[in-house]
């Protein structure tokens, strides 16, 4: 075998980096999206490597191929073979982990990690990703309070009066004489005017100093030149501050601009009584990007704005990209310091200090300019992604004190952010102490087991799955909660709120989407690649109806009538529906129809994707729920998300009828009708038209189908002669 084939054990890795590297040392389950649901490659870190026995390797194809119950059966055989083998001791907790028995995983991957002295990186990875699971819903709790304070905190700014008042922009320029021109033009040409302009000229080798004071000759605006005896961008900035006398400070680089409404919109977002900061978008006009390039969706507002709490963002990544791209109260500005003496990243520096005095505000919109091209580059990566760890360190461990109750620092909040990092696949960056520490405090609680029956019996009864079909940005969260408000039940552990993203929350069960993200992981595909043949039968199949059941069982009991939502149901339906069938419930459909316009529209607006990648991807989830209707013996109606938001007891009593269900329309009215707004809906399109980036082929199948989608709308919306 070549180094640098795939080595043959399945982990993912090249041979080099695998067997090749340790001689036959063990490996475990493949390398999957520990973002998601998946494990991550375990690779023994100990010094003697170790040979995987027969039964491991066996156990571990089985694991790979998503048949847990298998690989758990030939796990226990190889620790009875061999009591020493902590590599099958491990995976066995990785496969309880993902069979959800949580108390025995967290067992056995503590006596892992405590034969192999904590050294094990993937093995601290996998405990992180349990513990992740455990704290949950403490973090949920958290999270959910946090958008809903954050939400209120933005429509309160928005309602207090703008408080206007002279804006001191330190222009720093050190040997930018081609392009300090333009910088200062595009201060003069501001549509805010009460402005003044400092420009600090850093021991400049060439006619910057010149250039700076024949284009201040030529402005309006009242400015003054400042000479820097010392060169680096954070003196400059300092000193140029210390000669401002405006209330707010806006700092621009010698080789970029603003965009001429940059100062006014500043302004309007972030002047307020009280001190405030922020940033907007940075336009590269040197980036060059085709529509449906990995660069374009690298640079896409997913980048910019938070889904969580901006300060959180910061933890994250460098969102202000340019330092120049900060506008700040000049008193808070002195407050924190200023900017520091260091080599790099001043702008993200001073954030993260402002940060945690005052949450920021992100401006919409690319306001600021650069000449140059975007950020991503490969060896500057490297260097940011030991600042986040840092970064995320600081701020899980330090007793500084923080007086923004929004940012990630803040006492209250560490459990998100300790979640954030487990869930990602984080846990071997955290000290080995504080990983224990939570791994100890976690065995010694009495939290519930869950109950796993070898044999599922169906249950007895009328029980009714009520199940909500659609596209991602479809409405389908909205259609959710209304029917679980009308007597739908949910269980408590549902996907918390994302601001930006849902923040009125998800209602869809975390165990649902865990499962099915791993079943697509199986299948070679994710949720937005999802063009491949559904399996009917075969052992694969049987274990994720299994697991199915096995969901149902633990989180609904014996609720006759349960709410499942998760949109990749659309592609996964007819495994749904045996699952359903064979576990005692009678299943029922409720198919939300949107514009695939709006519903692209939406996802690129959030990052996703491109709009035309997102129409394919509309087309292709919708034709897989229409197939799966059209087969027969399917009972579903199709509402429209529009419809919903018009007149939603109207639609919650179609469903009612159609499905022959029992909807309580009257008992919580009143939550209905505060849940359900219609700002809820942000894009609009026209349904006689197809506005789309995309094909004419493509685009006529999109319209064809969404036509007929709408037409059996209309049908269903005559059953019962409303």
């Amino acid at each position: 075998m070549s180094r640098n084939e795939l080595c043959a054990c399945g982990s993912g890795k090249r041979y080099k980096h695998c067997h090749g590297r340790l001689e036959g040392g063990a490996i475990a389950a493949e390398a999957s999206s520990a973002a998601r649901t998946g494990i991550v490659s375990a690779q023994p870190l100990w010094d003697v490597p170790r040979v995987p026995s027969a039964l491991h390797r066996e156990a571990l194809n089985a694991h790979q191929s998503g048949l847990l119950r298998q690989a758990e059966e030939l796990y226990r055989r190889a620790i009875e073979a061999d009591p020493s083998d902590v590599d099958s001791v491990h995976m066995l907790g990785v496969v309880y982990f993902e069979r959800r028995r949580y108390r025995e995983a967290l067992d056995l991957l503590w006596e892992a990690a405590e034969r192999t002295g904590w050294n094990d990186t993937a093995l601290r990875q996998n405990l992180g990703l349990l513990l992740a699971k455990l704290i949950t819903p403490e973090a949920n709790a958290r999270q959910e309070a946090l958008v809903t304070e954050y939400s209120a905190r933005k429509l309160a700014l928005a309602a207090q009066p703008v408080v206007p008042g002279r804006v001191s922009v330190v222009l720093v320029v050190r040997d930018q004489a081609s392009t300090v021109a333009q910088a200062i033009a595009s201060v003069a040409a501001q549509t805010y005017r009460d402005l003044e302009l400092i420009v600090v000229e850093g021991a400049s080798t060439d006619a910057s100093a010149a250039t700076v004071a024949q284009s201040l000759r030529a402005i309006a605006v009242p400015a003054m030149q400042v000479r820097s005896e010392r060169r680096g961008f954070s003196h400059a900035a300092n000193l140029g501050a210390r000669h401002a006398s405006g209330r707010y400070l806006a700092f621009l680089e010698g080789d970029d601009s603003f965009a001429p409404e940059r100062i006014e919109r500043m302004i309007a977002g972030i002047a307020r009584e009280s001190p405030l900061w922020g940033f907007s978008q940075v336009a590269y006009t040197g980036t060059t990007i085709q529509p449906d390039s990995t660069a374009a969706s690298a640079l896409r507002p997913r980048d910019f704005l938070a889904h969580d709490p901006v300060s959180f963002t910061l933890l994250a990544r460098n969102p202000i990209e340019r330092t120049g791209n900060l506008f700040i109260e000049r008193g808070l500005f002195n407050r924190i310091g200023g900017f520091l003496d260091m080599a790099g990243d001043q702008g993200w520096d001073l954030a993260i200090r402002a940060a945690r005095e005052v949450e920021p505000v992100a401006i919409a919109g690319e306001l600021y300019l650069h000449a140059g091209h975007g950020p991503a580059r490969p060896q500057a990566e490297v260097a940011r992604d030991r600042t986040v760890e840092r970064l995320v360190l600081n701020a899980l461990t330090s007793d500084e004190p923080v007086r923004n109750e929004f940012c990630p620092q803040f006492a209250q909040n560490r459990i998100v952010l300790l979640r954030s990092e487990l869930r990602a696949g984080r846990g071997d960056r955290l000290p080995v102490a504080m990983l224990r520490t939570l791994a100890t405090e976690w065995r010694g609680r009495r939290f519930a087991t869950t109950r796993h029956d070898e044999q599922l019996a169906a249950t007895q009864g009328d029980k009714v799955a009520l199940v909500v079909l659609g596209m991602y940005r479809s409405g389908t969260s909205a259609v959710a909660r209304a029917l679980n408000l009308c007597g739908a039940f949910l269980p408590d552990r549902v996907v918390a709120a994302r601001l930006g993203i849902n923040p009125k929350g998800f209602w869809e069960t975390e165990a649902v989407t865990d499962l099915d993200a791993r079943f697509l992981e199986h299948l070679g595909a994710d949720w937005n690649r999802v063009d491949f043949e559904l399996p009917t039968h075969g052992p694969l199949t049987d274990e994720f109806v299994l697991n199915v059941r096995e969901v149902l069982q633990q989180e609904h009991g014996a609720a006759p009538l349960i709410l499942i939502k998760d949109p990749r149901i659309c592609v996964l339906a007819p495994l749904w529906d045996r699952a359903l069938r064979e576990g005692g419930y009678r299943p029922v459909y409720v198919v939300v129809v949107r514009h695939p316009a709006e519903v692209a529209g939406s996802m690129e607006t959030q990052g996703d994707m491109p709009l035309a990648r997102g129409l394919a991807l509309w087309h292709t989830y919708m034709r897989r729920a229409e197939a799966f209707v059209a087969e027969g013996g399917v009972d579903a109606v199709h509402i429209r998300y529009t419809e919903l938001l018009e007149d939603w007891r109207r639609v919650v009593g179609r469903v009612a009828r159609r499905l022959s269900i029992a909807l309580d329309i009257d008992k919580r009215a009143d939550e209905v009708d505060r849940f359900l707004e219609a700002g809820m809906r942000t894009h609009h399109a026209d349904d006689a038209r197809l506005d789309a980036t995309a094909p004419a082929a493509q685009t006529e199948a999109i319209a064809a189908l969404y036509r007929r989608l709408l037409e059996r709308c209309e049908r269903d919306a005559s059953f019962g002669q409303e």
